[in-house]
């Protein structure tokens, strides 16, 4: 097919040359010969032609190979075009099943990485948990900050933060009673981990993501916190707001830490970003883990509280 084809487009290309030399040429020369005087062989002599003969025959010759070559062209070249449309554009299908493809591979790809990270983290995690209540002078707070710390590549490579993404990870616990009661930061991961030293802020109930959280004791998951019709749900208290919170927390994801067999909010553990979409809720798709990642911090977080509330026991 292929070669057919580049046969019909070089014959195509010199289709008007074909039609002035053979048809018109073989024509114009057949005329010529037929108006000269004499016959078209020489009665004796050598030679089977004369001048007039060669002329006519020829012109003759030049017309029927030009008519046979058009005819050809006329009647297999459409079908070729044709068909050499038809597999365009089936080659182009399949390139666009291909590109699909190829995007698909890669998505799972990323996917099974994400996924492992998550196993590794989980794994981590329990194991610096673990060790961390070993010690005899173990503290909630550095628990909590060994197990995030000693995990924290495995956590960010499950969320899949950027290189250049500005994210932070916390870990909240509710101290004091009644009205005076707060959620406190006793842990803390971040992009630029010398702002980890900076003075955390204390949320009060229904303050912001954390506080909401705390307050409906449900999940807080939010697709685009700098959507002021979004941060309006979440009211920030004048004297706890920062210069850079619309550009820092655009992204959240903030999880209630529920422990004890009537379970009660022990803390918070919350996730931010910069980027619009990195926590999503999307119940319907399975693939989405960067929630789930925050709620496995949230879980361990509870594991390890209630270790240490039985120790007191």
């Amino acid at each position: 097919m292929s070669t057919g084809l580049g046969w019909v487009r070089k014959a195509r290309s010199f289709q008007r040359w074909i039609n002035i030399i053979c048809v018109f040429g073989g024509a114009a020369l057949g005329a010529v010969g037929g108006a000269m005087e004499g016959p078209l062989m020489p009665a004796a002599g050598i030679g089977v032609l004369t001048v007039k003969g060669v002329c006519v025959w020829l012109g003759v010759s030049l017309v029927a190979v030009g008519g046979i070559i058009l005819m050809i062209l006329q009647d297999e070249a459409p079908a070729l075009l044709a068909r050499a449309a038809a597999l365009e554009t089936e080659a182009q299908s399949f390139l666009d099943d291909r590109d699909g493809l190829v995007e698909r591979l890669q998505a799972s790809s990323n996917l099974d990485r994400k996924r492992l990270a998550l196993i590794d983290a989980n794994r981590t995690m329990r194991e610096a948990a673990e060790q961390a209540l070993l010690l005899p002078d173990a503290t909630v707070e550095g628990s909590a900050n060994a197990m995030l710390h000693t995990a924290l590549r495995f956590i960010t490579s499950s969320i899949g933060f950027d290189a250049d993404e500005e994210w932070a990870l916390s870990v909240f616990q509710v101290r004091g009673e009644g009205d005076d009661a707060l959620l406190v930061r006793v842990a803390a991961a971040r992009a630029d981990r010398l702002s980890e030293q900076n003075n955390p802020r204390s949320w009060k109930r229904n303050e912001g993501f954390v506080g909401a959280a705390w307050h409906s004791t449900r999940d807080v998951i939010i697709d685009n916190g700098c959507d002021p019709k979004v941060a309006i749900d979440y009211p920030v208290p004048d004297d706890k707001k920062r210069g850079y919170d619309d550009d820092r927390y655009c992204s959240m994801a903030a999880i209630p830490v529920r422990v004890g067999p009537e379970p009660y909010i022990w803390g918070v553990v919350a996730a931010s970003s910069n980027r619009e979409g990195r926590f999503r809720r999307d119940p319907h798709n399975r693939q989405v883990q960067n929630v789930d990642t925050v709620r496995a911090i949230a879980r361990m977080t509870a594991l390890l509280a209630a270790a240490f509330a039985r120790s007191k026991a």
